[in-house]
C-alpha cells in the first residue's frame, strides 16, 4: 500500500529509557486483561501470551515469565552494561578476549541469562530475582498500551546495540556510537561521539529541529553527548523544554521539522519527577522510586498535546526506549552489519572487541499518525537507525552521511497507509493519576527533605552531571567535587548553577 510519508511536515521523537518490549507490551492482548484488550494476540503479534518460557536461577529453578503490578519494579536497576546484556543473551559470561582481538558472538542466542545476572548484579535481593521475568498489564501501563492498540507497535524494533544507554542513544542521533558501547565512553567518564548528527543534516539543508528537555537543557544527552551538536547550545531556539514543546505544538506551524523530546532524568524541584521510565537504583528519591506512571504521564501529554494540535494531520509521533535495561524478552536479536566498521579493541579505554554485528535487545516502539490505521502491527526489523532513515526520506536528506547501517536502516512509511487521514484523534486514558497527584508529591517532597542525606544519586546520575561540568568547563578537582554528589537535592542545586552558566556562555556565544 503507498505510503504518505510526503504528507508529513513535523517528525517528533520521545525516547524514554530502559524496558523492553516484553517488560512493556509481553501481555498487551491477553484473555485475562480489561476491554479492549482482552483478547488472544493477532497472529502477527509477537507477545508471551500462550507461551511456554522461562529462565533458570543460578540453582538451577525455573522462573516462568509473568505478570507484575507494581509500577517501580523492576527495584533494584537491573544490569545494563554490554557484560550483563552478553550473559543476558547468551545465557553465560563474556569470554575474556585477548588484547587487540575482535569478540567473536556465538552464532545463536538463548535469552536464558536474564535471571542469573540479575541475582549476580543484586546479590542482596536474590529473592526477588523472579521480578525481571514480569511483564505488565495494560491496566499498569495504559497509555502507552491504548497508543499502541490504537496506533501502529513495532513488535520487532531492537536497540541498536545490545548495551546501555548512552551509546544507543547516539544511533538515534548520529548512526554510530564510533566503537564505543558503555557509558564510560574513551575517559571513563561520559561517551562523546565525534560524526554528523541527523541536527547537523537538518541545518544544513535548512530544515528546523529542537530538542526539548524534560529537565534542565544542560542535562541533555544530545547536548552532552554529540560533539558535533555544541555550537547549536550556544544559540538561542535549539535546546528547549518540554513546556516549550506543549506550547509550539498548538501554534499553526509552530513545531520545527524535527522534534527530538527528552525525560527528565534526574527527580528535580523545578522540573518535577524523573519520568524516564528508568528502573531505580536507590531506595529512596525526591518523588519515591522511579516508576513507569510517571513515563505514562509525559507521554500522554505529548500524545494528547499532539492530537488538539491543528497539525494533527502533518505529525508522526514516534515513541521509542533506548534500551531494554536489563529487563527480560524472549526474543533473540538479530545480526546486523556495522555502521562504520569501526572496533574498539579491549585493552584501549572504552574498548571490547564487539564489531557491531549483533542488534541489542527488543525495546517498544509506537508509531502514531493520521495515516496509521488501528491496530497496526510492524513485524519489519528496525533499530535506531530507522528514525533516522525517516527524518532522512520524509526530508529528502542527503543519504550515506549517518553510517552503513542507517543507509540500509527501513523507515516507519509502512505505518502510514490511509489514503484519508483519521479523524477519531482516540483520547488515551490517563496513568495512575494517585501516583502522580499533586499531594502525595508534595508529601513525598516533604520526605526527602527529611532525608536529604540519602543516597540518590545513580551511576548514569552521576555521569550526567560530571559530563556538565565538563562541558562547561569546569576544572577536573570541580568536575570531581559534582561527581561526589550524593542526593538529588544536591544534584538540582548544582544544576540550577549549571544551567545559568549555559545561560551566560549562550550570552558570550562561546564555550
Amino acid at each position: 500500500m503507498p505510503s504518505q510519508l510526503g504528507r508529513i511536515e513535523h517528525i517528533v521523537v520521545l525516547m524514554l529509557e530502559n524496558r523492553s518490549f516484553d517488560n512493556l507490551f509481553g501481555w498487551l492482548y491477553d484473555i485475562a486483561n480489561q476491554p479492549p484488550f482482552d483478547h488472544t494476540p493477532p497472529a502477527n503479534f509477537e507477545g508471551v501470551y500462550g507461551k511456554n518460557l522461562s529462565n533458570p536461577t543460578s540453582m538451577g529453578k525455573r522462573i516462568p515469565v509473568g505478570k507484575g503490578s507494581e509500577p517501580t519494579a523492576p527495584f533494584p536497576d537491573p544490569g545494563e552494561a554490554f557484560e550483563d546484556v552478553y550473559e543476558q543473551i547468551y545465557g553465560k559470561k563474556i569470554p575474556a578476549v585477548t588484547n587487540g582481538a575482535k569478540l567473536i558472538l556465538p552464532s545463536a542466542c538463548n535469552m536464558q541469562g536474564f535471571v542469573s545476572n540479575y541475582e549476580t548484579k543484586n546479590s542482596a535481593n536474590s529473592p526477588n530475582a523472579e521480578t525481571i521475568m514480569n511483564g505488565f498489564t495494560p491496566a499498569v501501563v495504559p497509555v502507552l498500551s491504548s497508543l499502541a492498540y490504537n496506533y501502529g507497535v513495532c513488535d520487532h524494533w531492537f536497540a541498536s546495540i545490545p548495551s546501555q544507554t548512552l551509546c544507543n542513544r547516539s544511533f538515534i542521533q548520529a548512526g554510530t556510537s564510533s566503537g564505543y558501547v558503555n557509558n564510560g565512553g574513551a575517559d571513563g567518564i561520559l561517551f562523546i561521539n565525534d560524526t554528523p548528527t541527523i541536527f547537523n543534516l537538518l541545518s544544513d539543508a535548512r530544515k528546523s529541529w529542537k530538542v526539548y528537555c524534560g529537565g534542565w537543557t544542560i542535562t541533555s544527552l544530545v547536548l552532552l553527548t554529540q560533539k558535533q551538536v555544541w555550537d547549536f547550545a550556544l544559540q538561542p531556539g535549539y535546546f528547549e523544554h518540554v513546556s516549550d514543546f506543549l506550547a509550539d505544538v498548538q501554534k499553526p506551524g509552530g513545531l520545527p521539522a524535527y522534534s527530538f523530546i527528552e525525560p527528565n532524568y534526574i527527580d528535580s524541584i523545578v522540573h518535577g519527577p524523573e519520568n524516564d521510565m528508568h528502573p531505580e537504583s536507590h531506595p529512596f528519591q525526591l518523588y519515591g522510586h522511579s516508576n513507569v506512571e510517571q513515563g505514562e504521564k509525559l507521554a500522554y501529554d505529548i500524545y494528547d498535546a499532539v492530537r488538539k494540535s491543528p497539525d494533527w494531520e502533518k505529525i508522526l509521533l514516534l515513541i521509542v526506549f533506548d534500551e531494554h535495561g536489563g529487563n527480560y524478552d524472549h526474543v533473540c536479536p538479530p545480526n546486523s552489519i556495522s555502521p562504520d566498521n569501526v572496533v574498539i579493541p579491549p585493552g584501549q579505554p572504552g574498548g571490547t572487541g564487539f564489531a557491531f554485528d549483533r542488534l541489542g535487545v527488543r525495546v517498544p516502539a509506537i508509531v502514531v499518525s493520521a495515516y496509521t490505521p488501528q491496530g497496526t502491527i510492524l513485524n519489519t526489523t528496525f533499530d535506531h537507525t530507522s528514525a533516522l532513515s525517516t527524518v532522512v526520506n520524509c526530508f529528502g536528506l542527503p543519504t550515506g552521511k549517518l553510517g552503513n547501517r542507517q543507509q540500509k536502516a527501513p523507515d516507519v512509511s509502512e505505518a502510514l497507509t490511509l489514503n484519508a487521514p483519521r479523524q477519531d484523534r482516540p483520547p488515551i486514558p490517563l496513568p495512575g493519576a494517585a501516583a502522580i497527584g499533586v499531594a502525595k508529591r508534595a508529601a513525598a517532597l516533604e520526605t526527602a527533605i527529611l532525608h536529604a542525606d540519602s543516597k540518590l544519586v545513580s551511576d548514569l546520575q552521576r555521569r550526567i552531571l560530571v559530563g556538565a561540568a565538563k562541558r562547561l568547563g569546569l576544572s577536573p578537582v570541580e568536575q570531581e567535587q559534582i561527581g561526589n554528589t550524593k542526593t538529588a537535592l544536591g544534584a538540582d542545586a548544582e544544576l540550577l548553577k549549571f544551567e545559568a552558566q549555559l545561560a551566560a556562555k549562550r550570552t558570550m556565544n562561546r564555550f
